[in-house]
């Protein structure tokens, strides 16, 4: 989960357990260097083995992490479930736009592009402002915009952030370069730029019409959903009018992995509709006991309506945004 495996199961569990925004927090990392660290934590009593693979923090533990609460702050802008996906693709076009703006102002024409992606490069180009006094005016706009959303972060991660962007006669800092710079480690000093990214990310989805510059940038990115591949072609093949029984035979699918499916479209399509699988009023009265119950276990629900499937509660509670009722019904 928090190398960002995105599978029906790792994207499930992340709400299952409450804990979306660390998902994919350390892309790469080796399972062994993951296992090294819960030695280390036990080792210095931070934490304590329950049973095989499953562990608690001690007193000393939550002693260390209420004392680090207020520096760890940062951590609340993590979206990692939602925006991992897309991140290295918007940040690629934000940086890339930054310095070829930059560039153009003070009329640099040649310069080695800090992002050689292909796709990154043409998006950028059909973007750029033509004129002199346009790129002055989305300058303006952008530095704005920009400045808006790093007033509501801590001055570090702020500054992080903008020591990665690259421009004239400037090209940014690794996170190598930052976290020695800082006096950070190289894990923080990532978590605090990506806290910092995600945050811009969620503005652009949910205020777009305050942040129109970079909408224009990054706004096709936040609209697809944020899907398994597997699910990806499933949604396709629904969106043709394929049946479900067709969709079964044609990719050899078992109906309980079709239904991990449905659960994830329901959870990440926001116009996804729950009708064809469940009856409206049966739709209303879950959400109702859901609001009333806030009941985090699948269990209940089922014992409250027996007649609906664990398939249907879970689609309903995906789309109600239940964290802790999208699992499997297993």
């Amino acid at each position: 989960m928090v190398t960002g495996k995105k599978t029906a199961q790792s994207l499930s569990d992340s709400q299952w357990f409450g804990i979306e925004r660390y998902y994919a927090a350390f892309k790469g990392m080796a399972h062994d260097t993951f296992t090294q660290s819960i030695l280390g934590l036990i080792k210095e009593e931070y934490m304590k083995t329950l049973e095989d693979h499953v562990y608690v923090l001690t007193e000393k533990g939550e002693e260390v992490l209420e004392y680090e609460n207020d520096r760890l702050s940062y951590l609340k802008h993590l979206n990692g479930l939602k925006y991992a996906s897309i991140e290295t693709s918007c940040w690629q076009v934000i940086t890339l736009y930054v310095q070829a703006l930059s560039n153009s102002l003070y009329g640099h024409f040649n310069y080695s592009p800090v992002v050689r992606d292909y796709s990154v490069i043409s998006k950028v180009k059909s973007i750029f402002p033509k004129s002199e006094s346009e790129r002055k005016t989305h300058a303006e706009k952008l530095y704005r915009e920009v400045s808006r959303i790093l007033l509501e972060h801590e001055p570090k991660s702020a500054d992080l952030f903008v020591k990665k962007l690259s421009g004239y006669h400037r090209i940014g800092s690794t996170f190598e370069q930052l976290s020695r710079v800082e006096d950070l480690s190289q894990e923080e000093t990532i978590l605090r730029f990506r806290a910092v990214l995600h945050a811009l990310i969620n503005k652009i989805v949910y205020e777009k019409k305050n942040f129109p510059m970079l909408h224009s940038l990054i706004g096709s990115y936040t609209e697809a959903p944020a899907l398994t591949n597997s699910a990806s072609l499933t949604f396709k093949m629904l969106k043709s009018h394929k049946s479900i029984e067709e969709i079964m035979n044609v990719r050899n699918l078992k109906m309980s992995t079709l239904e991990d499916h449905l659960v994830e479209i329901a959870r990440e399509v926001p116009d996804f509709s729950l009708i064809p699988y469940i009856d409206e009023q049966e739709v209303l009265k879950l959400k109702h006991f859901y609001n009333k119950t806030n009941e985090t276990k699948l269990r209940p629900f089922k014992d409250a309506f027996p007649h609906l499937s664990y398939f249907q509660i879970r689609l309903v509670l995906a789309k109600e945004g239940g964290k802790h009722a999208t699992g499997s019904s297993a």
